[in-house]
């Protein structure tokens, strides 16, 4: 009888250790706790009256009136160039004459014959085209990459706040030492609140897809234009919405646990919003601009941002061949961009994770 009442683990008492909760059940536990801040409901409703806002601002501009007004802007401006061109005509043979003259003249007062004006290069005015006067029909994809495209940072944003106030308030009010006497090791209830906040950055970014993919969707029904507008046909995208959307959510993520692990690291929701707020003057609008004449601009987050957002960005910078130096437009790569996104999640979440594991917590 006595064996019945074994239990089936039967190493010493001393030995045994009790399994606890899962990794999936802390993290379980983490998202229903970064629900049911305030801070995360004023992220939702933030997102979306701006998302709200976006999709008005498009369905505004893009209404079959506004469509029409444009148009007819355009004709004017189309019958005002062809004026221009007439005039241009008319006078071109007295400016080419001036120019060759200006030029001849240069020649024998330098000496040099290779002195050239550009005389024979000298060109009119053109006709706009519609693509350019940004005549085109409202097309759902289009409105939904040009929102998405401008509303990243925003996403971006609210995803580090939260992520950050998730970690800082959890310190500030005490919370976090009474969490490390039922969870004691600090490793791994670090990463369930950073997997967290990264789902909860997710979040925002599929609330933001869905939310901007269907008032698209609905401008483009509501705003198509008669027959009597002839609109050109939009540009061919050279990538899908559903590829940027998911760049978005990526973007949305990585600014979720960089927050996180610097909330980690400084313990103070202010003091993160605060090396943000000095990381954004100081490198990205200062140092970027005025030191090393742009070329440290492959560098910062906010251009890796963007280049890994568009697949690729230019930038200016200056170039130098030989001892000629000229600021030139420079393109920086799609892998780049996300390559130096990654190194920096991870050097943030590792340096995070460390600091929280060696430093006492009261």
């Amino acid at each position: 009888m006595s064996e019945t009442l074994l239990p089936s683990d039967e190493r010493p008492r001393t030995q045994r250790r009790p399994s606890g909760t899962s990794f999936a059940g802390l993290v379980g536990v983490e998202l229903r706790r970064l629900w049911w801040r305030r801070l995360t409901k004023v992220a939702v409703v933030a997102l979306v009256l701006f998302t709200g806002a976006a999709v008005y601002n498009a369905y505004s501009s893009s209404t079959p009136e506004r469509l029409a007004q444009q148009l007819d802007d355009y004709k004017a401006l189309v019958a005002d160039t062809k004026r221009q061109q007439a005039d241009f005509k008319e006078q071109l043979p007295q400016m080419l004459a001036q120019c060759r003259q200006d030029q001849a003249a240069e020649r024998q007062r330098s000496g040099d014959q290779s002195v050239d004006f550009g005389c024979d290069s000298i060109a009119g005015p053109t006709e706009p085209t519609l693509e350019q006067f940004g005549l085109v029909p409202p097309v759902a994809d289009v409105i939904t990459a040009g929102i998405a495209t401008s509303a990243a940072y925003l996403v971006a944003f609210l995803a580090f706040v939260l992520g950050a106030s998730a970690i800082g308030a959890e310190f500030t009010t005490g919370s976090m030492g009474n969490w490390l006497t039922f969870q004691p090791r600090r490793t791994r209830v670090a990463l369930t609140k950073l997997a967290a906040v990264a789902l909860g950055g997710a979040a925002l970014a599929v609330v933001f897809a869905l939310l901007t993919n269907l008032g698209a969707r609905m401008i483009a029904v509501v705003n198509r234009p008669g027959e009597e507008l002839v609109l050109p046909e939009p540009a061919t995208a050279t990538d899908s919405v559903p590829q940027l959307l998911l760049r978005v959510g990526a973007v949305a993520v990585l600014a979720g646990i960089c927050g996180a692990a610097l909330a980690l690291v400084l313990r103070y929701t202010a003091g993160v919003v605060g090396v943000l707020l000095a990381y954004a003057v100081g490198v990205e609008l200062i140092a970027a601009q005025a030191f090393l004449q742009g070329r440290l601009k492959p560098w910062t987050v906010g251009t890796n941002v963007e280049a890994f957002l568009g697949k690729g960005t230019t930038y200016f910078a200056e170039r130098c061949e030989g001892s000629t130096c000229s600021f030139a437009s420079q393109s920086l790569s799609y892998t780049h961009s996300w390559i130096f996104l990654l190194v920096v999640g991870l050097a943030l979440t590792v340096v995070g994770v460390l600091t929280f594991h060696r430093r006492d917590v009261s």
